[in-house]
């Protein structure tokens, strides 16, 4: 296999959103140091003309500036996994740059991470923090972040394995060395939703997950997801909403992952990634359950159970706290996000 060349690519598997592609096209296209291609897989969405379009209006601007605008069109809808691994295939470039077509780019997001691969070129993944903003980035509402300063997490490091999910839980701005992705592709994981963890973990294993000091992408919230329309998605995920099937089955994926991976390094990832699913990420499911009636909530706790996950004091707490005090129980959440920034 030829080595990619030295580049970035962003790579953004397109489903809807048209208002929001077109400024995610606008950030990039207005950034600091621009990509040297962006490639688009729109997955059959029923807005791919105005997709299309968009893409179109937007092609000759970027070849103006050296960067290729690439608009492939999928045959049938891939589902999210298998769109993320046909995307790192057509890349051309050694760093493909994956980003939900409604989350954005800073405008020093390529020169950061060139200044962090330019230092770490044998890194296998590459997170960042990010900024969470609504309808306007200018008007954050905060930052997720994990560390303050550069950081390299690896197994070889000793560090724990629960770090794999809180760098690349969220896709948006992960950084892929495509030379190390493209021997580890596969579709055993389609339909979990969580192609980026199956890499993660092997990633981890290898030579680590770089993390930047400085956010480079900003990720939408209010947005609901749009799985459910593939065919290894539909059974447990509706298109345009959160369930307790849809995140349990994430989440029961993640710990088949871990396991597989496990046992092709001799590692233990299992251990502390059901830990942090259990623990630090049951605040942020039942916060979004915040408000829904008891037979969701409860439904919610039946697919945690079943899974292993409700074992612990902490998703106890949050399903009687969202019990107890119904929409109200948001802004306990909201007491926590601002204690722990």
């Amino acid at each position: 296999m030829d080595s990619s060349k030295i580049g970035f690519s962003i790579a953004i598997p397109a489903y809807s959103r048209v208002n929001e592609f077109e400024e995610l096209l606008l950030s990039i296209y207005n950034m600091s140091l621009l990509p040297n291609e962006v490639v688009v897989c729109e997955d059959g969405s029923n807005e791919r003309s105005a997709l299309r379009m968009i893409a179109q209006n937007w092609k000759n601007k970027f070849s103006e500036v050296n960067c290729d605008l690439i608009f492939i069109e999928n045959e049938i809808n891939l589902g999210y996994d298998a769109n993320v691994r046909k995307l790192i295939e057509v890349s051309s470039f050694k760093w493909v740059v994956l980003i939900g077509n409604d989350d954005l780019f800073l405008k020093d997001g390529i020169k950061v991470l060139k200044e962090f691969t330019d230092r770490n070129e044998n890194i296998c993944m590459v997170s960042r923090p990010f900024i969470r903003f609504k309808d306007d980035i200018n008007k954050p509402i905060g930052i997720s972040r994990i560390s303050t300063s550069e950081y390299i997490y690896s197994n070889k490091n000793k560090d724990s394995s629960k770090m794999i999910f809180r760098s690349c839980g969220f896709v948006g701005g992960l950084v892929i060395n495509r030379d190390f992705a493209l021997p580890l592709s596969t579709s055993k994981y389609d339909g979990s939703l969580y192609y980026q963890i199956y890499l993660a973990c092997n990633a981890f294993c290898n030579s680590g997950i770089g993390y930047l000091s400085l956010p480079t992408v900003g990720g939408r919230t209010g947005n609901p997801p749009l799985f459910g329309v593939a065919s290894k998605e539909s059974s447990v995920h509706i298109p345009g909403s959160y369930s307790a099937k849809g995140r349990a089955k994430m989440w029961k994926s993640v710990l088949e992952i871990s396991q597989d991976v496990e046992n092709e390094y001799n590692v233990d990832l299992f251990t502390d990634l059901k830990r942090e699913l259990m623990i630090k990420q049951s605040f942020h499911v039942f916060e979004m359950s915040v408000g829904v009636d008891r037979k969701k909530l409860n439904e919610l706790k039946r697919e945690l159970n079943e899974i292993g996950l409700y074992n612990h004091v902490t998703p106890k707490f949050f399903h009687f706290i969202n019990s107890i005090f119904g929409r109200n129980a948001i802004f306990f959440y909201r007491i926590i996000r601002k204690v722990a920034q």
